[in-house]
């Protein structure tokens, strides 16, 4: 009984190792193979041009005389400064960092590595940022075609419930 135990022990010991949290060390590991800064930091500098245009265009910009266009400008400055502040790296990575830890296990980040560390992994790789960056362009253009529409909409509801008074 006692042999039957230990037998029973030791395969629950293995099956934990089998799902071992990975450390933080080879968490960054799979960053630094996969490109997870760059990836980010593409995916920041698309995402700071979408705030600003959209805040630009929810000011009807175009529309706005020189002074009008200088405040407006300056309040695109600062939601895009506190969004970099927000969304940098580091910040990023805090917040990431424990949901890599609850999502893979070290074997699986680690048969990861490999991979990304292997030809096809690094070809697949160098391409992501240029993919990620013309996924953000195409979705960038359908929001500056549907933009207009949610604004003329919220306008005339605004017209509406004053109405409604």
């Amino acid at each position: 009984m006692l042999k039957k135990t230990l037998a029973i022990s030791m395969l629950a010991m293995l099956g934990n190792a089998y799902a071992a949290t990975p450390s933080d060390e080879l968490i960054f590991k799979f960053m630094e193979v996969s490109n997870v800064k760059g990836a980010l930091e593409t995916m920041r500098a698309n995402a700071d041009t979408a705030l600003r245009n959209n805040l630009l265009q929810s000011l009807q910009y175009q529309q706005l005389n020189d002074r009008q266009k200088k405040i407006a400008e300056e309040a695109s400055e600062k939601v895009v400064r506190i969004q970099q502040e927000n969304l940098s790296y580091d910040a990023i990575i805090k917040l990431v960092l424990p949901l890599y830890r609850r999502t893979f296990t070290q074997d699986e980040l680690q048969a990861a590595i490999n991979f990304y560390s292997s030809p096809a992994g690094k070809s697949i790789n160098q391409k992501m940022p240029q993919l990620a960056a013309e996924s953000m362009k195409l979705t960038n253009e359908l929001n500056q075609k549907v933009i207009p529409q949610y604004q003329k909409i919220a306008q005339e509801a605004v017209e509406r419930i004053k109405q409604a008074n």
